[in-house]
């Protein structure tokens, strides 16, 4: 006799908020396979992806956050994966991964609120090591360059400043001058 996988529940949550948005299964894939290589990520999901997370497959990675923000850019509103039905995809080193945005930040800790709130069997399973305080710091560290610095052409600042010696004006910002006082000769 064989044992049978366990059956799967459908995501009932997903298949709501794919309705709400308007999305259909190739669009949906579409757009997580784009918001990936915003990341830096090459997918490769289509409609068949989604059908199978329908039926309550969980993707693996970081696809479920992907799909996450993905629904959040479309309904204006912040969505979690655990919004989206995929409860199954949170990491167990929940705490411990460096939230790029304020709002990572606050789903990191909601999260950890719910969890506190609910089961504390749930906490108990989640693994402590003190080596994982630097996880944070090594992501914030070798991760993506945040777009407003070190990018692109820096600003000139137009300024113009008065040396009271000279009372000559002299261009400061991206292309200062330096000025010396003028010395004869002999």
């Amino acid at each position: 006799m064989t044992d049978r996988p366990p059956q799967r529940t459908p995501n009932r949550q997903l298949a709501a908020l794919i309705a709400e948005a308007g999305f259909s299964h190739a669009g949906l894939a579409r757009r997580v396979d784009q918001l990936g290589l915003e990341h830096g990520l090459d997918l490769r999901y289509d409609k068949t992806s989604v059908t199978r997370w329908l039926r309550g497959q969980q993707p693996r990675g970081t696809t479920p956050a992907l799909i996450a923000e993905v629904f959040t850019r479309r309904l204006g509103r912040r969505l979690t994966a655990q919004d989206l039905g995929l409860d199954a995809c949170a990491p167990v080193y929940a705490g411990l991964e460096f939230a790029a945005t304020p709002e990572e930040a606050v789903d990191i800790v909601s999260g950890l609120w719910r969890k506190d709130s609910g089961s504390h069997t749930e906490l108990r399973k989640i693994a402590f090591t003190p080596a994982g305080l630097v996880v944070p710091s090594r992501d914030w560290l070798i991760g993506r360059a945040d777009d407003r610095v070190g990018r692109g052409d820096p600003t000139p600042v137009p300024a113009t400043v008065r040396i009271p010696a000279q009372g000559r004006p002299v261009q400061a910002g991206a292309r200062a001058v330096t000025v010396a006082p003028r010395t004869r000769h002999q």
